[in-house]
Formats: C-alpha cells, structure tokens, sequence
C-alpha cells in the first residue's frame, strides 16, 4: 500500500472529529494516549478539544507518521462503532506499540498475523495494517469458532420483572465533576426478529438499567461484576428515547440505590430489525458532598410481573391459617410467666392506604400481629422499591410474606369495625364488645350483648331536680341605652335556663341616682365619704331677681 492511499482518508477523519461529543472527544484522546503515546490535555471546551486533535493530526501528516496515524484511525473507528476504547494486547513482534488484537502462532496469514501487513514496496519492517484484506487461514491445528457475547451486567432480582436477555451493549457515562459539568451519553440497539416478536405479548417490556462505579467494575479485559448492583441513576438527568422524553420516575429516594425501578421504554421504540433506537441520557452531578463516580447503561428484555398477579401467587402458596397464627401467640405468650401481658389495640384498616385491609399480609419474621393489605404494599413497592414493613420499618423479603388467616378470619367476623382488642392468647373483641371471638365471649358472659351507655351530664347529676313552678329563673339584664334615663335596671324571666336559683334571696338594688347629681370619678373607691350634695338652685334665682 502506497503511502499516498495511507493518507486518501485524512481529511474524513479530519472532519468527523466535529461529529463527537465531549465525552467521546476525551476517549478518542484517551485511546491515542495509549497507542500513540501522544500528550493532549482532556479539559477545556469542546472546541478546544478539536483544534488540540486536527493539531496532531497534522503532525502526523506533515511528518508522515504512518504508525501512529493507522492507529488513531482505529482508534477513532472503535469509538465511533462502540462508544469506548478497549485496551490492547502488547505487540507479539516486541514493537514499540501495543496491537488492537491479540494474535497466536496457529493463526496466521500466509505466514504473518492478521492484524500485520507490510507498508509499501521492499519494507523491512512489519507494521499494523487495519485495512489488511482477509486471507485464507492456513494451519494444522483445527479451527476454533469464537462466539461473542455482549458483556452485561448483573442487577439484583426483582419479583416485578425477569430479565429475558441483553438487548444493547453496556455504555459506560462519563463522570461528571460538578452541577455545571453537564454530560451527555447515547447508547444504540437494533432489535432482532425473535426480539420483536416476543414484545408483542403484554408482559414482556424493554428497560433502561443503570447502575454506578460503586457497585460495578471496569476492566480491560471487559465488565466484571462482584455483587448484583442495585439500579441507580444520576441524582440529576433526563433520558430521552428516539427524542421522546422519558416520564418515569429515575431519582428514587435521595441518596438511597436501589429504590427506582428501571424505566420501561414504551411506545417509542422502533420495532423494525432495519432502524437503529437510540437511547441519550444528559445528567450532572449537583450532590453536595460531590461524589465521584461513573454511570453505566445497558437496555434488556424484561419479562414482567404484575401487581395482581403476585397477590394471586401469595394467597394460593402463602396461606398461613388461624390455628397457626393462634398457636404461635400463645407460645410467646407463655415464653416469660412473670411478665402478663394485656389487651392490644389492632386496627383493621392499611397503614399504606389508610382503608379497610382486603388481603392481610405481614412477613413470617415481624412480631406484630397488626398486618397490612397486599395489593397496596406490592403497588407501592413496585414505584418505591424500599421493600420496608410499613409496621415495624424492618426490610422483608418477598418469599418471607404470608397471608394471615388470623386476621383475615377477624376481617369476615367484624365486617363493619375499624379495629379490635387482641389479647395475649389470641381472644379478641371490639371496643364495644359488638364483635368478639366465641372463647371472648363464653369467659364474659355478662357482656355478650351490646351495652348502650346514655352520659349524663354532670350537672344535671348535681343539680335538684325541681318543680315546674320553679324553674324560671330571674336573670338580671343591665341595659346601656342613655335614652332610659329611670329603667336602667331590667329584669326578665328565662324559662329555658338549666341553673337552679340561689336559696338567699337577692341583695336590693341600689336607687337609680337623680338626673342633678354629679358623680365624681376621680374620688378613690376605698374612701367611704359621699360626696357633697349639690348647691340648691332656689337661691341662684332670688339673686337675678334682686341684683342689688
């Protein structure tokens, strides 16, 4: 190959660069890091990033580097096919740069590896040819076929959903290192016929997993999980499917993993074995204290569980029946005999939803007998996964929930009653002894029937009753007209008054003052002189009469 074709592609490449997002941009250089053993800083702007790359680039072109630029073309292809750059095996010719692909002595082209070809025309020296055409493979061992299976991830289980198979490859997000560092990733799948056909029964769903660094691990040799990695997304992002926004809930509870549930795809996906889906997530890292971790995704083919259904699944094989439940109350009640226990309030309605429990469910381990309703505790999980007891807040497990017979025979016997009283050995009642257990009743047999308690009130208790001609009582009213100058003091009869008169009889009221006496306001009320009287009116007129 003349080093004139070697450099036909340049400009292309050159130009393509400008198609990449940051995030790419910073794994091309990356990868020409590692094979090129080239220098270029990752920070910056995008196009910052560009003019470094086209920089380099046409280094290599002036100085006619064909080593290296054969392997930033691959490089680039790999990223561009992939999304990421997989680290090479060392070179098997002891050159000064590591291969793309790993090579043996059984295999061989006509005598030279696949991944080497000469250059040009009488060269000494085997160099990295990407763009070798494919010769016959001559060799005496038998012909092995390698199979390859996208790498994948292991999630923890879920009663809700059954993972069927992979769908895409897993694509590892950039860490972002700030709220303003705003990241983007695409991850792309096409569907197979078997795929498509299996997506036309109602329970089976395409889903976005994602989980973090702190669970999952990435090698070179390919992913490697230790431990099934609980579902988290970044605490900030949006996912859109073919440019349709994603509505389903990613967050979960702050800072807990594990408690989203991976969103289903829907509608948006294209179910065609000819067009390519494409699934981008932008996110940014605005925890405080910022976590540094990376993101990887992965879309799968779920085969779903629904609500009913693991309702249907707990009452036929999870039936747990009074007797049961009854014998176990009286052996914990037996297990101290110094300490007697009393009557326990249990309500009849769901801590979740707040109405009447229609399915009794609790786990086998939860040392209540208050029980919670099945369908709204499976509903909620299935949004919120926490897997908590909405009683005691201790985390169950799915395989340790039972149906409680006890409380369900309780739910039949009382069918209009919001709660009972248990006792230690199993009895119950309600409040107003209208429902009861037939062993409640035959150790009361003086409270069978419904008691109907009238209250009295406490006043009527204290007070004699008394005749019909006197219980109207005199009630004092003092009025404030000012055109009343004689009636200041008004009394009136109140027969609808419920107090008893006084037996001593009233204090007289004092004589209304005439209309020529002055009230003084400013004498102190301790003092017990009255007033002057006031200055007879006869003598001021014998004076105007006789002025001398």
């Amino acid at each position: 190959m003349s080093s004139s074709n070697i450099w036909a592609d340049f400009e292309v490449f050159k130009n393509s660069i400008r198609l990449n997002t940051v995030a790419k941009l910073q794994t091309i250089i990356t990868g020409w890091s590692d094979q090129c053993r080239v220098n270029i800083a990752k920070s910056g702007k995008k196009q910052d990033l560009i003019d470094r790359m086209t920089r380099v680039m046409n280094d290599w072109k002036e100085s006619n580097q064909v080593d290296k630029w054969l392997r930033a073309k691959a490089v680039l292809e790999q990223v561009k096919e992939t999304g990421h750059h997989y680290a090479m095996p060392p070179d098997v010719t002891g050159g000064p740069y590591p291969q793309p692909f790993a090579s043996s002595s059984s295999h061989k082209l006509n005598g030279t590896p696949a991944y080497l070809a000469p250059t040009g025309a009488g060269s000494s020296h085997i160099r990295y040819n990407p763009y070798a055409p494919a010769r016959k493979i001559e060799s005496s061992a038998p012909s092995q076929t390698v199979t390859h299976v996208k790498p994948s991830i292991r999630f923890k289980s879920s009663p809700f959903y059954r993972i069927d198979q992979a769908v895409s490859a897993v694509v590892e997000c950039p860490e972002s290192t700030s709220a303003m560092d705003r990241r983007s990733q695409t991850l792309a799948f096409t569907l197979t016929s078997e795929q498509i056909s299996k997506l036309q029964a109602p329970n089976f769903q395409l889903r976005l997993f994602c989980t973090s660094s702190s669970w999952h691990t990435h090698h070179n040799t390919g992913f490697r999980t230790e431990q099934p990695c609980p579902i988290e997304f970044p605490a900030t992002c949006e996912v859109r499917v073919n440019n349709t926004q994603l509505t389903a809930n990613l967050k979960g509870l702050k800072k807990k993993p594990g408690t989203a549930p991976p969103p289903d795809l829907g509608s948006s996906v294209r179910e065609n074995t000819q067009i390519q889906n494409h699934v981008n997530m932008v996110y940014v890292n605005n925890q405080q204290p910022v976590l540094h971790k990376k993101f990887y995704m992965i879309v799968n083919l779920v085969e779903v569980t629904s609500v009913d259904q693991l309702v249907e699944k707990l009452r036929k094989g999870k039936y747990k029946s009074e007797g049961d439940i009854r014998a176990k109350m009286i052996q914990t009640a037996r297990f101290d005999e110094d300490i007697e226990a009393g009557p326990q309030k249990m309500s009849l309605k769901c801590p979740l939803s707040y109405l009447r429990v229609d399915t009794p469910c609790r786990s086998i381990h939860c040392p209540h007998a208050q029980c919670f309703d099945a369908t709204s505790w499976f509903a909620m999980m299935e949004q919120t996964t926490t897997w908590l007891c909405p009683v005691c807040d201790k985390v169950l497990v799915v395989e340790d929930l039972i149906i409680d017979g006890y409380f369900d025979h309780i739910l039949k016997d009382a069918p209009d009653a919001e709660d009972v009283m248990v006792e230690a050995d199993g009895e119950w009642h309600t409040s107003d002894n209208k429902y009861a257990s037939a062993g409640w009743r035959a150790s009361h047999p003086l409270t069978t029937g419904v008691v109907s308690v009238v209250p009295v009130s406490p006043q009527k208790e204290r007070t004699p009753k008394l005749t019909s001609s006197r219980t109207r009582q005199e009630v004092i009213l003092l009025s404030d007209s000012e055109d009343e100058e004689e009636g200041v003091v008004k009394r009136e009869l109140s027969p609808t008054s419920s107090y008893a008169p006084s037996s001593q009889p009233l204090p007289p009221f004092p004589k209304p003052a005439s209309a020529n006496e002055v009230i003084d306001l400013t004498l102190d009320s301790d003092d017990d002189e009255l007033p002057p009287p006031p200055k007879p009116t006869h003598k001021r007129k014998e004076m105007e009469l006789n002025p001398s």
